[in-house]
């Protein structure tokens, strides 16, 4: 395992100073826009690759089966997937982003937000039905899906 850190972009634009080396992905370096975390991504000395294509479907792949793939952006996923390829660290205050790296047993360091306690699973529910299903609409009766969480661990 790695002494590496994968940073979310929270890390940069709440200025967190993290022990270890830096790596945080292209997507994230897209997302600060303002020269203050612009600035602190470059004196961390932060390397910013790619993620793999393997790791980018490992990732992408949980996210579905957790339910929040609808809710995480490019950026998110190829953040965890820089995880999973280094398994590395990852540095993160966003819940969704931490449900999936739970879900993958990747070790989460928050950053100003508590950490999640309990591994959660978003399924679609028709709220006119009650069916719970995959997928945008309710296949009984057509109706839109409404989010709801359930416990997973």
């Amino acid at each position: 395992m790695c002494a590496c850190i994968v940073a979310d972009s929270s890390v940069f634009i709440l200025g967190k100073r993290l022990e270890g080396e830096l790596i945080t992905v292209p997507a994230v370096e897209r997302e600060l826009k303002d020269i203050r975390s612009r600035l602190l991504l470059q004196i961390c000395g932060a390397r910013v690759e790619s993620p793999s294509v393997n790791a980018l479907k490992r990732a992408t792949e949980a996210a579905r089966e957790t339910g929040d793939i609808r809710v995480l952006s490019q950026a998110d996923l190829d953040v965890l997937a820089k995880a999973l390829e280094y398994q590395a660290r990852l540095a993160t205050d966003d819940y969704a982003v931490q449900n999936v790296a739970l879900y993958l047993g990747i070790p989460i360091e928050p950053i100003g937000q508590p950490l999640i306690k309990r591994g959660i699973k978003r399924v679609s529910r028709c709220f006119a039905c009650g069916a719970t299903f995959d997928g945008e609409t309710c296949p009984d009766c057509g109706t839109p899906f409404r989010r709801k969480k359930r416990r997973i661990r």
